[in-house]
């Protein structure tokens, strides 16, 4: 496992920005490789390029998210270990209706450099979960485009690292 690389400036240390996509855990990278196989000649996929049934190892962290403009975001899917990690199921929900301001800022910082480059980008730091507790988590952010331009979905894998939100997930596996 790599050293995080020193992030982005964001308004809090919850979320941190890594473009050079420096990853802990083997499972993003393998979703990134299937998204730029998607891609082809385009600088990013369509929704409709993106099949379930090609994902199923990553299916229950993975989450589509819909974009808005002006910005906002909301959950369209999120995958059963993340509902258990979190113990909410907030599909349906839009990200100012979950999220404190603060949190929201460094959220949306983050999407707006997505948005900006149409190109993934990485997430990572450390979130407070319903159980008390503090965990290591990372996030691959996945632009989707119907026109090639303007960015209408993210396709997004969230990889949890602490034992009693693995545990939470393995049980839910089993």
């Amino acid at each position: 496992m790599n050293p995080p690389p020193t992030p982005m400036a964001t308004p809090d240390m919850w979320v941190n920005v890594d473009p050079s996509l420096d990853f802990w855990d083997p499972r993003p990278k393998q979703l990134l490789a299937y998204w730029q196989a998607k891609c082809g000649a385009r600088r990013m996929p369509r929704r409709a390029d993106v099949d379930p049934l090609e994902l199923k190892a990553h299916i229950g962290n993975l989450v589509l998210i819909e974009v808005e403009f002006p910005l906002r975001l909301r959950y369209r899917l999120i995958g059963t270990n993340i509902t258990m990690a979190m113990e909410r199921d907030s599909t349906g929900k839009y990200y100012d209706e979950i999220y404190p301001p603060d949190l929201l800022a460094s959220i949306y910082a983050s999407f707006r450099w997505m948005l900006k480059n149409r190109a993934p980008l990485r997430t990572y730091g450390r979130a407070f979960y319903p159980d008390k507790n503090f965990y290591d988590y990372e996030t691959l952010n996945l632009p989707l485009s119907e026109d090639d331009d303007v960015v209408s979905m993210v396709l997004g894998e969230l990889v949890f690292h602490g034992s009693r939100a693995n545990d939470a997930i393995a049980e839910n596996d089993g």
